[in-house]
């Protein structure tokens, strides 16, 4: 008696319809891979620029905070201590931002009406309305996202993408 146990141990062939098949998985990966890792970039360079955009609007509020006390660090004038606050609060990304490139501004205005016209550079005194102005030039890392959100800056050779806060504070009557 004998048993036949081919039928477990036989491979079956494939038919043609299958053996045309075989390649299409790695034609669609070839297709698909490219647009997924320009998502996965794209997602992650916006992310950080969020990051950054949080940092600085952090910043200007902290910064604003303390300058409408008429607080001064030690031997530091009033500009040198918000810009060291600003700094502080900047450099916390690491090397992501280049805390050179900031640029602050405090322009003090005598009531909240007269915003936008007729102030004076610096941060004013008691009961003054500022305007604090904290700008960055982010550099972006991905051509595709600089034309997307950026501007192609020509001194730097690179896109930008100019992030700001503004925030508007009366200062408190110190003195």
């Amino acid at each position: 008696m004998t048993m036949k146990f081919s039928p477990l141990f036989h491979r079956r062939r494939g038919s043609t319809t299958n053996r045309r098949r075989r390649g299409a998985t790695a034609v669609e990966m070839a297709l698909l891979t490219p647009v997924f890792f320009l998502l996965l970039i794209g997602i992650t360079e916006f992310c950080l620029v969020l990051t950054a955009q949080q940092l600085i609007e952090n910043a200007a509020y902290n910064a604003s905070r303390l300058a409408k006390t008429g607080y001064v660090n030690g031997a530091m004038t009033q500009p040198q201590t918000v810009l060291q606050v600003v700094t502080n609060e900047l450099s916390s990304f690491g090397s992501l931002i280049d805390t050179s490139k900031i640029t602050t501004t405090a322009t003090a205005y005598g009531s909240f009406t007269g915003i936008g016209t007729g102030g004076t550079n610096g941060y004013g005194t008691q009961q003054q309305i500022v305007v604090y102005t904290i700008s960055y030039p982010w550099t972006l890392f991905t051509p595709m996202m600089g034309q997307i959100i950026g501007t192609w800056s020509s001194s730097t050779n690179s896109w930008v993408l100019n992030l700001s806060s503004r925030i508007v504070v009366r200062n408190e009557p110190y003195g």
